[in-house]
């Protein structure tokens, strides 16, 4: 067998594998998959109505499918008439 360059050792794994596998998306991304704007993906974090999964090293958000799963649950709720403060009261309270 070839080997074009040395081979990668365990701890040689980047955040970048890391996010591969764990399939988490870029704030970009992110935000086209939910379909929310930056201010509010934003007023959410500040909220704690989300949370981000992880960061990159230079620390930019990184998130993975639950919180588009929350996201998409937040915009029902809130369009059907409860406020932020309800939802984030009433049903994340729990951990969900």
């Amino acid at each position: 067998m070839v080997v074009y360059g040395p081979r990668r050792k365990e701890k040689d794994i980047t955040v970048a594998d890391e996010r591969d596998a764990r399939k988490l998306l870029k704030t970009g991304e992110f935000l086209s998959r939910a379909g929310i704007s930056r201010q509010t993906l934003y007023t959410y974090l500040t909220m704690g109505l989300i949370e981000e999964a992880d960061r990159t090293k230079t620390g930019r958000h990184l998130f993975d499918e639950r919180a588009l799963r929350r996201v998409s649950i937040i915009q029902r709720l809130n369009s059907s008439g409860y406020p932020l403060r309800e939802i984030k009261d009433i049903y994340f309270k729990e951990g969900r």
